[in-house]
């Protein structure tokens, strides 16, 4: 699908978190002055389908925004079959080398680097929360994140310590609600478009809505992270993420506990967390 002027937008199955089943996979730009994000390849799949519908032949980068599988599988077959390097934070090499790429094939960008692919201009975010390493990649021109799992199109992500951090997190989505975004192209779920702003700013409220329920569940005597979860998700969540959903939503109360006590709000005694 197209989304802009040599942006192109193809979905592949995965083994991924509810409530999605597939991975967003990007092709940017025309014949070899290319770049694909979070592609993923299981044999001749969609996203080699989309390649050879646009004349691609060879790409300069396969980028990827993190090291999950959902984020990489098929990266091997897509450097032999295309060429190119892994674009990716170092955090995010130093999972994947060398059992799934080799050093000589990485390029490793930290953030604030700047590519120019085929008259777009490119701008490498770090954007750590969801993952220590996560890189966002935003066309300048056309106004476009490809937010990987730092925004997704339905839900929202796992922050899980300690590659999950919440205090980056929010640090993260505030950094990306001062840029001037028209089109978010998330990992996972719908193309958002038009309403870019009110989304991260959703996702910001988001998150402190449940810092204060896990704030009121302590005041009320609550103080294990399972009975803090079990208070503060609601039917909804488990409509959206699934009944499977505690275990997951532990780990996101867990970091912001963690968050809290960095913050002096929290201390934790054992397996046990107070209010300050």
């Amino acid at each position: 699908m197209k989304i802009a002027d040599k942006v192109e937008h193809v979905t592949v199955d995965t083994y991924t978190l509810p409530p999605h089943n597939k991975t967003n996979c990007y092709v940017l730009g025309e014949n070899s002055d290319a770049v694909l994000i979070d592609a993923i390849c299981h044999g001749g799949n969609e996203v080699n389908s989309c390649l050879r519908d646009n004349n691609i032949r060879s790409i300069k980068y396969s980028a990827r925004t993190h090291p999950h599988p959902d984020h990489y599988s098929g990266l091997d077959r897509i450097l032999s079959g295309f060429g190119g390097k892994v674009l990716c934070h170092p955090d995010t090499a130093s999972y994947l080398t060398p059992q799934i790429i080799s050093p000589e094939n990485t390029a490793v960008f930290s953030g604030g680097e700047t590519l120019h692919i085929a008259g777009n201009t490119m701008q490498v975010l770090h954007t750590p929360g969801h993952f220590t390493g996560h890189l966002c990649f935003y066309l300048k021109e056309q106004k476009i994140l490809f937010s990987g799992d730092t925004i997704l199109g339905r839900g929202t992500t796992i922050i899980s310590p300690p590659e999950g951090d919440m205090i980056d997190y929010l640090n993260t989505l505030n950094m990306l609600a001062a840029l001037d975004i028209d089109i978010i192209c998330p990992g996972h779920g719908p193309i958002i478009r038009g309403y870019a702003r009110e989304v991260i700013q959703w996702y910001i409220d988001h998150r402190m809505m449940r810092e204060q329920r896990i704030i009121k569940a302590l005041k009320s005597g609550l103080n294990t992270i399972p009975k803090i979860a079990e208070k503060i998700y609601t039917e909804e969540d488990f409509l959206m993420h699934g009944y499977d959903l505690i275990p997951r939503a532990e780990r996101v109360v867990l970091a912001h506990l963690i968050k809290l006590e960095n913050e002096n709000m929290v201390t934790k005694h054992n397996s046990q967390y107070f209010l300050a």
